[in-house]
């Protein structure tokens, strides 16, 4: 008897809290239909604060109704001013209710960062989100590209990006695309430890082949380690002598003294850094694969194959262009076949 009572109670307020949302809603848009409101506040809720008062414990409810109200703004905006003033209180009286809603943290910093170009208010609204739901890959990723269009212009926006991207790989969820960046802009950056960190979070996955990664990519970091260690060495080499070593035995080394475990060779290279082949061969596979693929989506969209390389990137098709990791080499691409190979400098 009590528990029928309870239930009936508790579907009592919540078709009462809808209702009244509803009644609300309809009431604003109809003042907004035949004038201006001075304070758009009222147009769409309450403090997000004291919104957590009148939901009877109904938060998770509430929190998905004002989600759909929000997608709802943003489309109405799209379509009128495209001021989206009020997007941020929306999305913080969100998760005010529900502060566990992966996708109001995800697709909300997309629509504060694209849409009202406020990366300020989407970072802030994704280290929220990080911090409640720390084990989700997509969050740091949105966070580590922000870094990347929205602030590339900012002295430390790729280093940021890195450790972010570093976040998201180490969940050992993120897609295999996210997981080759942040290894890519930890390797530019120097960020070793970072990406050491990295890789040593995936050596705990129950995945046999994250693991097995894991170890290869840990031999790999050791690699880079050696080749900046011995790049060091070689730029004092050059100012004592003012020339660049021909080869490593120069500066004091043999070749059984630096031995690569995965049966790469080092080297160093025209402009004085000791580069590595193991490193450099899967970083040459991987920016091929992405290439490859980038002519691909051209194909598809357009019919034909793009002139240039350089047009993927002016139609939009990529982000960026991979560059050739090798020095003394560069990309060779044929438009009228659509192959890529590479060829001497």
């Amino acid at each position: 008897m009590f528990k029928t009572y309870f239930v009936r109670n508790k579907v009592f307020h919540l078709f009462l809290i809808i209702t009244l949302l509803a009644l609300i809603i309809c009431v604003q848009y109809r003042i907004a239909s035949f004038s201006k409101v001075q304070s758009k506040e009222l147009l769409y809720l309450p403090n997000e604060k004291l919104l957590r008062y009148f939901t009877a414990g109904l938060d998770t409810i509430i929190a998905n109704f004002l989600w759909i109200h929000c997608l709802l703004y943003v489309g109405a905006e799209i379509h009128g001013d495209f001021s989206f003033e009020w997007l941020e209180k929306m999305l913080n009286a969100v998760v005010q209710l529900d502060p566990y809603f992966r996708e109001v943290y995800r697709f909300g910093s997309v629509f504060l960062s694209s849409l009202r170009a406020d990366s300020d208010a989407a970072l802030k609204l994704l280290h929220r989100g990080i911090y409640y739901r720390p084990e989700t890959w997509d969050l740091p990723y949105e966070a580590g590209m922000i870094y990347l269009l929205n602030r590339g212009n900012e002295p430390n926006s790729k280093k940021l990006a890195g450790m972010y991207l570093a976040m998201s790989s180490a969940t050992g969820k993120a897609p295999q695309f996210i997981v080759d960046l942040a290894e890519k802009l930890n390797h530019e950056h120097d960020l070793i430890e970072i990406e050491r960190d990295m890789w040593s979070n995936l050596l705990k996955s129950e995945d046999k082949l994250l693991r097995d990664l894991a170890e290869r990519k840990l031999l790999m970091v050791e690699i880079k380690q050696i080749c900046r260690e011995l790049t060091s060495r070689v730029q004092k080499y050059r100012e004592t002598n003012n020339k660049l070593p021909e080869k490593l035995e120069e500066i004091g080394l043999s070749s059984d003294s630096i031995r690569d475990p995965l049966g790469g060779r080092f080297f160093i290279s025209q402009s004085g850094r000791v580069e590595n082949t193991t490193i450099l061969d899967e970083q040459l596979e991987r920016n091929k694969h992405l290439l490859e693929n980038g002519i691909k989506v051209y194909f598809e969209r357009f019919g034909t194959y793009p002139p240039s390389l350089s047009e993927i990137l002016n139609r939009n098709v990529m982000t960026f262009l991979p560059e050739h990791p090798y020095e003394d080499r560069e990309w060779d691409y044929n438009p009228e076949t659509g192959t890529l190979s590479e060829r001497q400098k």
